[in-house]
Formats: C-alpha cells, sequence, structure tokens
C-alpha cells in the first residue's frame, strides 16, 4: 500500500512525452464475445461477498473536427458485468445516460447497445436490448437516455457501450476505476491534441497497471459551414498525446467508519480545461490563478461586489447590534451574535449570493453566502478587517490548493483581524460562539478571497476534543450506592448536543441516559449547563441511585457511554484513510466506595499502551483499598488522520480499548 497520491499536475500537449513501458498486457474484449467461462470463473477471490462483477470496463476520448466549424468530443465507453446476486439488479441492470444540451448545442448518443447473456446447458445465450425499449426523458439541462436489461437473473452477465459525440470540446468527463463492486479490469485513454491544454487531477490509493503515453501526429478535418454557400474545410495538422491508464483487480470501495466522503478516495481521474493555443494565434487561459480568481470574484456581482461598496443602509443596523460597545472585540462579537440570532439560513451549501445583501437585510434570511457576507459588510462598516473565506466541508470533498476549481468549494466563512489577530466566524450556524467552527468545516485547506488570497489550515488534526468525566460512587445504607455523575464536553461535543437540544429536550435526552445503564437506576438532579452561553462548554450532570443485593456483584467501571462498546474499525484491510473528525482527549475518572459488607475480589490490571511512538496512547489506571476503588482512565490521540497502513495498529489500538474498558470489578459480599 503506499500513501494517496492525490496530485495535480498540468498536461502541457505542446510536449513530447516518451512512453512508458506496460507492465501487463491489455486485454481483447469485443461486444458480444462471451464465453461459457466467464460464468464460472472463481471471482470469490477478489471479494467472496461481491454482490456483482465488473468483468471489464473501458472509456476513451478524442477530439475530432466537426462541421459546424470546430471541435468536438468523441466519448466511447464499454461496460460487462457478471450479476451475481439479485442485490445487484435495482444497482446495475438499468441504465440512464445524461446528454447535456445548451441551446441548440447538444450531446448526441451514437451506436448504443446492449445485451444480456445466460449460459444455459454450457452454451451462452444472448438476448439483445431491442432499440425500441430505449426511453428518453428530460432531467433540467439533460437528455436523459434509459433502458433496463432484459432476461437478467442471477449469474447473468450483461454489457452494453455507446458512444457520445459532444459540442462542448473544454469538458472531458470524468473516469472512475473504482466503485461499490470489484472491478476486474478498469481502463482509460485520452486522445489530446497539443491545441487545448486540461488539468489533469487524479486521485486514488491503488498502482496502475498500464500508465503509458505516446506523442503521434494527426490531421483535424474541420468543416466551416457557409450558409447557402459552399463550406470551407480546414486541415489542422497536430501533435496528440495518447495517455492510457488502466487498473486491474480492483477492490470494491466500501463505506467504513471515520470517512469524510468515499469520493475523496475512490481510484479516479478527472480533467480541467486550462488553455487553447489554435496554430498562428494567442495562447488563450481559461484557468486563472488564485490572485486572478479572486479579483474576480471580489467584482463579481454574486459574491463580493457589495462589500466594496458603502452599504449606509446596514449603518443603524451595525449601532443597534454595537449598542455602544468601545472595545474592537467586543464590538465585532457583538455583530457577529446579532447576525447569528436574527437571521436564518436557509440553505448550508453554496458558493455565490442567491440574493443582494440589502434582500438579505430585509428577509432576515439567505444561504450561508448571503448571511457570512452580510456579517462581514457590517463588520467592514465598524472599521473591522474581514474578507470571505471560501471552504469545501466534509461530506462535499477536498478542494485542490494550486488551482481555484470552484466546484470544489461549497461553504463560506469570515475571517475578521483585530489586532493582528484572526478569527474565523460562521454567523449562519445558530449553535456556535464567537471564533468557533462547526467540525465540518475542518476538511483541509480554506482560501481566503482578498488581494492576497492566503491558505488557512482547516485540517481535523488542528481541532481537539477534549472531555472530562468524573463519576463518584458513596455508600447510601442498606445495600444501596448514589453517585454523582458529570461531564463537561469539548467544542465539537458541545456544538453537537447543542444542535441535539434543537430538536429535543432534556427529559427525552436523560431517559435515553437512563436506559443506557446495564442495571435498574434511579436519577435525580439533572442538568445540561452552558447551553445558550455559545462560547461556553456545555456540561451534563446528575444523580443516580441502584442497589447491590447479591452476594457477587459485577460492577463495569465505565458501565456509561464513555466507554468504547465495540470496535469502531470493523473492517480487516482499509484501502484509505482513517479520517476521525478531530483529535481526542478523553479523560474518565471513578471514585467509589466499596459496597458496604462486600469486598474487592477481583479487579481489573492496570495498563498504559502507546499508538505510533506518540500519534496516540490509552492508559487504564486503576488501584483499590478495603474501602475505596479508583480508576483513571484516558484515550488520547494527537492526530485525526491515518493512511492505510496505519490501519492494523488503530484496529488494534481500539481493539485493546474495548476489551479493557469492559472488564469489570467483582465484589464479593463478606
Amino acid at each position: 500500500m503506499h500513501l494517496n497520491h492525490t496530485i495535480t499536475l498540468a498536461l502541457c500537449l505542446v510536449m513530447s512525452i516518451p512512453a512508458l513501458a506496460r507492465q501487463t498486457k491489455e486485454p481483447k474484449v469485443k461486444f458480444g464475445d462471451v464465453k461459457p467461462e466467464d460464468f464460472t470463473k472463481d471471482y470469490a477471490t477478489l471479494d467472496s461477498a461481491a454482490e456483482a462483477v465488473y468483468l471489464y470496463e473501458a472509456g476513451s476520448v478524442k477530439h475530432e473536427g466537426n462541421n459546424e466549424g470546430w471541435f468536438s468530443i468523441i466519448y466511447k465507453l464499454h461496460r460487462r458485468i457478471l450479476l451475481i446476486s439479485k442485490n445487484s439488479f435495482d444497482d446495475l441492470s438499468k441504465v440512464k445516460i445524461n446528454l447535456y444540451e445548451n441551446g441548440t448545442a447538444k450531446e448526441k448518443i451514437e451506436d448504443l447497445q446492449a445485451a444480456t447473456y445466460n449460459l444455459e446447458n454450457g452454451r451462452v445465450v444472448q438476448t439483445r436490448l431491442d432499440k425500441n425499449s430505449t426511453f428518453k426523458d428530460k432531467d433540467g439541462d439533460y437528455q436523459v437516455v434509459k433502458f433496463t436489461f432484459p432476461d437478467i437473473k442471477e449469474g447473468s452477465i450483461i454489457e452494453y457501450t455507446y458512444t457520445i459525440n459532444s459540442p462542448f470540446y473544454r469538458y472531458i468527463p470524468s473516469w472512475a476505476f473504482q466503485g461499490g463492486y470489484p472491478e476486474l479490469w478498469s481502463e482509460f485513454t485520452i486522445e489530446q491534441p497539443e491545441f487545448f491544454e486540461f488539468v489533469v487531477l487524479n486521485q486514488g490509493y491503488l498502482r496502475p497497471v498500464i500508465d503509458t503515453s505516446v506523442v503521434e501526429t494527426n490531421i483535424f478535418n474541420v468543416i466551416i459551414p457557409n450558409g447557402s454557400g459552399q463550406s470551407e474545410s480546414v486541415a489542422l495538422r497536430g501533435r496528440v498525446v495518447k495517455h492510457t491508464w488502466a487498473f486491474k483487480d480492483i477492490p470494491a470501495l466500501k463505506e467504513e467508519s471515520f470517512v469524510t466522503t468515499l469520493d475523496n478516495h475512490i481510484e479516479k481521474i478527472q480533467f480541467q480545461f486550462s488553455a487553447e493555443q489554435l496554430p498562428e494565434q494567442q495562447r488563450k487561459t481559461y484557468l486563472h490563478s488564485w490572485y486572478e480568481m479572486a479579483d474576480q470574484l471580489m467584482k463579481d456581482e454574486d459574491f463580493g461586489a457589495d462589500l466594496s461598496k458603502e452599504n449606509g443602509w446596514l449603518k443603524d443596523d451595525v449601532k443597534a447590534a454595537v449598542n455602544g460597545e468601545t472595545d474592537a472585540v467586543g464590538r465585532a462579537r457583538k455583530i457577529y451574535e446579532y447576525v447569528r440570532d436574527n437571521y436564518t439560513c436557509t440553505d448550508n451549501s453554496a458558493k455565490y449570493l442567491s440574493q443582494t445583501l440589502k434582500k438579505t437585510q430585509q428577509s432576515k434570511k439567505g444561504n450561508v453566502v448571503d448571511i457570512n457576507m452580510l456579517l462581514i459588510a457590517m463588520l467592514k462598516i465598524a472599521g473591522c478587517t474581514a474578507d470571505p473565506v471560501l471552504l469545501s466541508t466534509r461530506g462535499h470533498g477536498k478542494t485542490y490548493d494550486m488551482y481555484p476549481i470552484m466546484d470544489r468549494f461549497n461553504y463560506l466563512i469570515a475571517r475578521v483581524t483585530i489586532n493582528d489577530k484572526l478569527y474565523l466566524l460562521d454567523a449562519s450556524d445558530p449553535v456556535l460562539g464567537f471564533g468557533h467552527l462547526s467540525g465540518a468545516c475542518y476538511n483541509g485547506n480554506a482560501r481566503v478571497i482578498a488581494p492576497d488570497p492566503a491558505l488557512i489550515n482547516l485540517d481535523a488534526d488542528s481541532l481537539k476534543e477534549v472531555s472530562i468525566t468524573s463519576f463518584f460512587v458513596t455508600n447510601d445504607g442498606d445495600g444501596k450506592l448514589s453517585g454523582t455523575y458529570k461531564t463537561t464536553f469539548g467544542p465539537i461535543g458541545s456544538e453537537n448536543l447543542r444542535e441535539k437540544m434543537k430538536k429535543s429536550n432534556a427529559e427525552t435526552y436523560f431517559k435515553d441516559i437512563k436506559k443506557a445503564y446495564p442495571f435498574e437506576v434511579s436519577m435525580s438532579n439533572t442538568a445540561i449547563d452552558s447551553l445558550d452561553e455559545k462560547e461556553m462548554p456545555v456540561s451534563v450532570q446528575y444523580d443516580i441511585g441502584f442497589n447491590t443485593g447479591e452476594d457477587i456483584i459485577y460492577f463495569p467501571p465505565m458501565m456509561t457511554a464513555d466507554a468504547y462498546k465495540e470496535n469502531p474499525f470493523k473492517a480487516t484491510q482499509r484501502f484509505y484513510p482513517v479520517e476521525i473528525p478531530y483529535c481526542i482527549d478523553e479523560v474518565y475518572i471513578l471514585n467509589m466506595e466499596v459496597p458496604s459488607g462486600y469486598r474487592v475480589d477481583e479487579l481489573p490490571k492496570p495498563a498504559r499502551v502507546s499508538l505510533n511512538d506518540g500519534e496516540g496512547m490509552f492508559e487504564y489506571l486503576i488501584q483499590a483499598s478495603s474501602s475505596s476503588v479508583q480508576l483513571r482512565c484516558r484515550t488520547r490521540l494527537n492526530k485525526a488522520t491515518f493512511e492505510p497502513e496505519d490501519y492494523e495498529t488503530l484496529r488494534n489500538f481500539f481493539a485493546f480499548i474495548v476489551e479493557k474498558e469492559n472488564e469489570q470489578i467483582v465484589f464479593k459480599k463478606i
């Protein structure tokens, strides 16, 4: 296993790229050529639980001259899939092909073929898709071609191929070499003329068996229409880079615990148009630097243009919010709280304004950009230095630092600078305090949109969640024990509980806690502190009482939800990183009197283990006397992201924690 090779590189097709040696022979697969042995091969070695296996898939893209005076993209796809279980039918036997349309420019599908194959008495029986069984639908800017494979059953092989002729020459579709099912072979080939340049975005954790480039010379015939007159034919001669990537025996990518989004880790390749230069013409750049993009965005009416205006209509709101506060930080805090508490976010995934700032101020609602841009405008009126910051939330995927690819972003916050100190603010989330961000924002680098478009590190490794729990248990007479429990959460735990309390109530919350105990308990003096004090940590506390009674008491010292009941890492192997939302520092303290009339018969052994030379630690320090038991348990992770090669040690680390935290103290009646 090797580290994430998510990279960005310019595919500069003017340069010669030498051919690389092929390590594996490319299979030759022809549509319709399905053999009996394709049904009977043992695919269990690839994935014994697979409900389907991609036997082969290949895609290719090339540019061709067209009769509209320019270039078209020719995209070809060929797939062959073995359906092992009927559970895969809904997912794989129904195919949708999206064809983009923009005015008179439309993508067209050509040469669609599809067939189902079944093995009957040792003979392959083919059932072709009838042309009348394809349907067309409209979905926004797309025409959708749909069909369902006929005569499918468990053990069928389905196959389809088609070509898309697209006038959108700047758009090359992405290609995923990996998905929810294992694949024997997946390849993609691009033939790119030197006239066009693309940035290639490669991501994943697998090693290709083919990664080759060859340079050829082609002639592109472009027909220029001339109304009712004779069309003109132009032949453009240019070099073409033909690049092929292929992967073999690809495991399925399955959802596991602690992952931002699987889309970050799937083995795939994407293309971003960056420039074009035709013979004897000036080079045109389309993918700009961050300095250029920031300047464009701040002049864009749908982004930052309003921030350069006076916005005098906001002055009364600023005055009301500040309410005479003279301290600079205090003024910024009051403005932040005013916007947070008086405006409602209607869409928490956006990168552009949905309306003018004045309309947001009038309606008291808007998307995340509307609200935080209004916050920035008010801070500026109050004399603060404030700038918008674009980022991508954890569920949306990673951004690329080098290139301003806007569809990678889906969220905007504010950065305010006061006395050389930076504060990051998000007034769209009502549970956050001044200077706090939701854990969803910690997803790598964010980008300041300003004359100096700096990066801001928002890695999960930079976020630490500290929680402290204390549980004091005393004798209450008549064989009863009573206890006082308190947990103080860190910023993320506090945010999560505040969010939960918006949809529930304290009574329900404590009922759920009571049910989690392994035996009957009474509960009183319940309290949740600092729910409304957004910059303070939330704490939960209550008193409990329970009976002993038995001759032998099996007492779990970490009986509450503070203990890890099971290992969060189930899979024996993992092909992408573990992405815990934050670093962890959890402390649990038990101070317990030995129940009256009992003695400690068995006590868990103390333990201390380290993870990967300082990346984490677990300690379980316990001792007992004739009258009391003390336990201090601490779990600490000093990093939040672990690469696939560290998975086994992390999994074993948590297996030890689960085992230790579920051990019991045995009290025996004297």
